[in-house]
């Protein structure tokens, strides 16, 4: 199987699982947040962990972040980047 084939392989994987677990109420407490999440709050945070429980790296930023990031580098660029 080719790069090309493995990294389509785990995107199918991916989407169907936030397609099965997507709906599924995420218990803050449980996860010991003790503040109260915006509802987008509370979609970025589920959207870490269904990542974290599939093994799949990521990150997630807004504009802020993403550009004292690259200012941070000054203009070196290393990845691939997806915004």
């Amino acid at each position: 199987m080719n790069y090309q084939q493995r990294l389509q392989v785990a995107a199918k994987i991916i989407l169907e699982h936030d397609a099965r677990d997507a709906d599924a109420p995420l218990n803050l407490e449980e996860l010991g947040i003790k503040a109260t999440l915006k509802p987008h709050q509370v979609e970025g945070v589920a959207w870490l962990i269904r990542r974290y429980k599939l093994g799949v790296n990521v990150l997630l930023g807004d504009e802020v972040f993403f550009l004292r990031l690259i200012s941070y580098w000054k203009g070196k660029i290393f990845g691939i980047w997806l915004v």
